[in-house]
């Protein structure tokens, strides 16, 4: 039956997984256009899969793919020290210099985490809601502007972040300019973030990847970066305090050997960098998938509208979300289908098992994150866009390591409730005022390069409600 302005595919867009375990030169071939390509068919119904090579066989690494919650819980909970970020992944976040809590050592994440925790707390994060409200309106403002036809929505849902990350970084103090900014980032995640043959084949991180040899994105966002912290340390600091004020003035609250250590110049630029690369990126993904399921699904839609504009007067706030509800299990539920980090790598430190499997140091240990969302012994109708699958008794009868969105364990996302308060806000600005259809003919393409991308945009239907 061809599209018509109301008819929907019988389920979201998703990928044809291949039959079986690539090789190494399969895996590198796929793996370039989009990594959730090189999870095989099986991870969607077993528990774990094991073979030699970093991604399949004949290679000299050995690779163990975890799926079974409990084998989860054991690598990222459990045993998390045993099995830190891979050397391929490290070698993506690495900064040119230094390190951020993102690639740090245990020792140093420990206390930075410590000392970084109190930044992202309950009052921190409501005392920057009102700028995710100001820029919620503005984008709404933009979008209808646009309607009635359709709208490109990746973009602006990436110009959005972009802006509450950095207001939230900067309140505005400092010049930073966000579209040499957005370029840089565009720059990593086509250079840096590519993945190398050399890693499939599973070469030492200190032989130089091409990528890398061309990276010069890296070094101006550090310079950018670099100028804004001594301005800031020059200047002294905001009141209220922002993200960048809340990082230098960090300090260790545990009584051990750190206790009261602050970091230094270089860590508090790749921290912010690293802050504002990861927020804003998948808290955009986060919204344009969700985007895209509600107008898959009209009626899911209409009941999320409904709810916003029970509990709102006008543009969303910080002390609406509680009566928003089903909005969140909205963003949860494309966040299973679509997790912007949908495949994570760890490297085993020490010889362990898991589950009957043994470990030896060096191991690649796989979790397809999007795989694990889409398991078909952890979830009903795997597929389905369904929210109620996130209503509190059905999360609470669920394995909690059945949905990873931020990781788990000691190295979960620290800024996970900061991105759900900005996603929720300005979701629910969008409801308030527009209307999301599917554009007969046009189908997202969910590419993973380093996030999970729509690789050809979100082309959405928008109008005014009322229009």
């Amino acid at each position: 039956m061809a599209l018509d302005e109301r008819a929907s595919p019988a389920l979201p867009v998703s990928i044809e997984p291949p039959d079986d375990v690539l090789g190494p030169w399969a895996a590198w071939r796929a793996a370039r256009r989009d990594l959730i390509g090189i999870i095989p068919r099986a991870a969607y119904h077993e528990t774990m899969l094991a073979g030699g090579g970093a991604f399949g066989r004949g290679g000299p690494a050995e690779w163990i793919m975890v799926m079974d919650p409990a084998g989860l819980d054991h690598v990222l909970r459990t045993k998390a020290s045993n099995y830190p970020r891979s050397p391929f992944t490290l070698r993506i976040l690495k900064p040119r210099e230094g390190d951020s809590l993102f690639t740090a050592d245990e020792e140093t994440w420990r206390w930075q985490h410590r000392a970084m925790t109190p930044v992202f707390n309950a009052r921190n994060l409501a005392g920057l809601a009102p700028l995710m409200t100001r820029v919620a309106t503005d984008t709404t403002a933009r979008i209808a502007a646009q309607s009635p036809g359709p709208v490109d929505l990746y973009p602006e849902m990436v110009r959005a972040t972009a802006d509450v990350i950095c207001d939230a970084a900067l309140s505005g103090r400092e010049s930073l300019d966000r579209d040499a900014l957005a370029q840089g980032i565009s720059e990593f995640l086509s250079t840096v973030a590519r993945v190398s043959l050399l890693d499939i084949l599973g070469v030492p991180t200190w032989v130089p990847r091409p990528s890398r040899l061309f990276d010069r994105s890296a070094r101006r966002m550090d310079d950018r970066m670099d100028a804004v912290v001594q301005a800031r340390q020059a200047r002294g600091p905001s009141d209220p305090p922002d993200l960048l004020d809340l990082l230098i003035n960090a300090r260790d609250p545990g009584d051990g050997q750190d206790a009261g250590r602050g970091m230094d110049p270089i860590s508090v630029r790749n921290n912010l960098l690293a802050f504002i690369i990861a927020g804003h990126e998948t808290t955009a993904l986060a919204l344009t998938w969700a985007l895209y399921l509600l107008a898959w699904d009209e009626s899911v839609q209409e009941r999320a509208r409904a709810e916003v504009l029970a509990a709102t007067d006008g543009p969303a706030r910080h002390d609406d979300l509680a009566a928003m509800p089903f909005l969140r299990q909205v963003l949860e539920e494309a966040l299973r289908l679509y997790p912007p980090a949908g495949l994570l790598t760890k490297g085993a430190v020490e010889e362990d098992e898991i589950l009957g499997i043994r470990v030896r140091p060096g191991t690649t240990i796989m979790l397809p994150i999007w795989a694990i969302h889409r398991h078909r012994k952890l979830w009903d109708a795997p597929d389905d866009f369904d929210p109620d699958r996130f209503a509190p008794a059905a999360k609470a009868a669920r394995n909690r390591s059945s949905f990873l969105p931020f990781s788990a364990g000691p190295h979960f996302c620290i800024g996970m409730n900061f991105a759900l308060m900005e996603a929720q806000i300005i979701l629910a600005s969008l409801l308030r005022d527009l209307r999301f259809r599917l554009v007969p003919g046009f189908t997202p393409e969910p590419r993973l390069v380093f996030t999970l991308r729509p690789a050809n945009g979100m082309l959405l239907d928008v109008a005014r409600i009322g229009a």
